[in-house]
This record gives structure tokens, sequence and C-alpha cells, in this order.
């Protein structure tokens, strides 16, 4: 399996901001942040199946798709903030939209994929085919 590295903006901003955070520019509350977040994946493989288990916080089931398209499993999802808006002086927490996807190696079971989400945290099952897994021989 291939992960697809997302590499935000290099801008010298960026970098700016990164060596002196106190001068940061905040976006005002009607300017578009820049600031675009994936959810925080790992992903582990074990000689049965692959494991991808992504940070979801504020998510819910029904914001959340995981398909598989051509040769990718790919998984989308929304998070909608309801703020008040009332007295707000500052607004950082924002409604946000995802997509992530990932390369499928050849030896996945395509048939028998699971996700759950529980707690904000989105685990995708993709099991090993069984002729790719393999097996022990005893020898006499």
């Amino acid at each position: 399996m291939f992960l697809t590295r997302y590499r935000p903006s290099t801008s010298l901003d960026t970098i700016f901001d990164e060596f002196f955070p106190v001068y940061k520019k905040w976006p005002k509350e009607d300017e578009e942040s820049d600031a675009f977040r994936l959810p925080m994946t790992n992903v582990n493989e074990t000689d049965k199946e692959f494991v991808l288990t992504m940070e979801m916080p504020g998510v819910g089931k029904k914001n959340v798709n995981v398909a598989i398209e051509d040769n990718h499993i790919v998984i989308t999802g929304e998070k909608i903030e309801k703020t008040e808006s009332e007295g707000l002086l500052r607004r950082e927490i924002r409604s946000e939209t995802f997509r992530r996807s990932f390369l499928l190696d050849s030896n996945v079971d395509r048939e028998n994929i699971k996700a759950k989400l529980d707690n904000g945290i989105l685990k995708v099952t993709l099991p090993k085919r069984a002729e790719s897994v393999g097996r022990r021989i005893d020898v006499d």
C-alpha cells in the first residue's frame, strides 16, 4: 500500500510563520483560511491485513464516505461546525471537507473491506487475499 503525502504551500509567508509564530497573520472571519486539515492517519500491516486508522473528531457517520475508485480507496468526509454568531470575537472553528486516497495493494481482498467510526476514530480494515497471505509448511 502506498501513501500520497500532502504538501501544504511553501510560500515565504508559511516559512516565516513557522519560525516567528508570534507574527502569524490570522484570517479574518470572512476570509478563507489556506489551512486545509487532513485527518491524521496511521497505516499498519500484519500478515493478514492492512489497517487505516484516521482521526476524525466531530465527524459523524453520515458525513463519512469510504469508496473504491479504480485502484484507490478514497475516504471523504465533512465536519460541520455550528457556532453561535452572537458575541463572537474570533472564529477559528470552521466546517471543513476532506478527501484522502490510498493506492490499494494488488493483494487486498476488495470484497471484504470494512470500516467503522467510533469516538472520532475511523478504522478501515483491508484484508489480504488468502492466496497472498501464504501458509506455513511443516517439515517431516
